[in-house]
């Protein structure tokens, strides 16, 4: 197949196009500044360039659809590119007709919410929600609960500690915990993210579209706890911040003090509360249906020694 892979030159995209390559398949890319963001082995191997000058430059979008066979969005999570840039994208697909398409998702399970209860999830459920009304693309949507980058607080990737309300201070060698701590946190590794992409989008039923539920693992914070401590051959600082109940009021009071024009500066408490209250868990994996090896966690400490 001939892929487009968008947001290419971003965690995520930069591991699909390898694995799309590993794959056999062709791929073309749709970027800003892909010379000075990907090797040159990469560069050399890939069927176009498409140069764009954002997500609003309809020419690019149009040229980088024009005759592929799929395409794996792999734009960041900032809401204009979740909703405004993935519907342009989309509509672009639709011209071209193009049927497999991977939209920007990498989230936890949604499909319950209403808008307005996570300011960050609101433009995948507006997205999915006019795609269901207006286009005869059908998406394929993965559900991959946390990402271990994100998770971990490594540079580049996220800042989810706690000074932005997430539990694992890199610096310090502590873990936040909300709740008991034996709550289930699903987690997935971008690599693993990407080869969940690659793997779906080339299946014979990829257009009829979907909801995939996987992720790399499931621990509770005391076993990631655990883990780190056998691998790093040192003691963390472990600390129970409160109840959930109390994590509930912090994050409503945090969002009434806020803005949600600048609703990351408390959308962190949102992402532990839905989190260890059950709110958007994985309740069924789909990974049996790939049948694909994921990163343990062992293994993704190992790789990223700097964590």
């Amino acid at each position: 197949m001939l892929v487009l892979v968008t947001g290419a030159t971003g965690n995520i995209g930069r591991y699909a196009i390898t694995s799309l390559l590993a794959r056999g398949h062709q791929v073309r890319i749709l970027a800003r500044n892909a010379s000075s963001k990907l090797s040159p082995d990469i560069l050399s191997r890939l069927e176009g360039i498409v140069h764009s000058t954002g997500y609003d430059d309809i020419n690019s979008l149009n040229r980088g659809c024009a005759g592929v066979d799929a395409i794996i969005n792999a734009y960041s999570g900032r809401p204009e590119l979740t909703l405004e840039g993935q519907l342009l994208l989309l509509r672009a697909a639709e011209r071209a007709g193009v049927k497999r398409f991977v939209a920007a998702c990498w989230s936890y399970d949604w499909t319950a919410l209403q808008l307005g209860q996570h300011e960050s999830y609101d433009p995948f459920i507006a997205f999915h929600n006019h795609v269901e009304l207006t286009s005869t693309i059908r998406p394929i949507y993965i559900l991959n609960g946390v990402f271990a980058e994100v998770l971990f607080a490594t540079p580049g990737h996220g800042d989810f500690t706690p000074q932005n309300h997430g539990c694992w201070d890199p610096q310090g060698k502590r873990l936040e915990i909300w709740g008991t701590g034996n709550e289930p946190w699903h987690w997935t590794t971008e690599k693993d993210a990407a080869e969940f992409a690659v793997e779906i989008v080339q299946r014979d039923d990829a257009a009829e579209g979907g909801f995939w539920r996987l992720c790399s693992g499931v621990n509770t914070l005391r076993e990631i706890a655990t883990a780190y401590e056998a691998v790093r051959g040192i003691k963390l600082d472990v600390e129970v911040m409160g109840t959930v109940e109390e994590l509930r009021k912090r994050a409503l009071q945090a969002r009434s003090e806020g803005s949600r024009r600048n609703f990351w500066s408390y959308i962190g408490w949102f992402y532990q509360l839905f989190t260890v209250d059950g709110t958007w868990t994985l309740k069924t994996l789909d990974n049996e249906k790939l049948g694909l090896r994921t990163t343990t966690l062992q293994e993704f400490l190992l790789q990223n020694p700097s964590i």
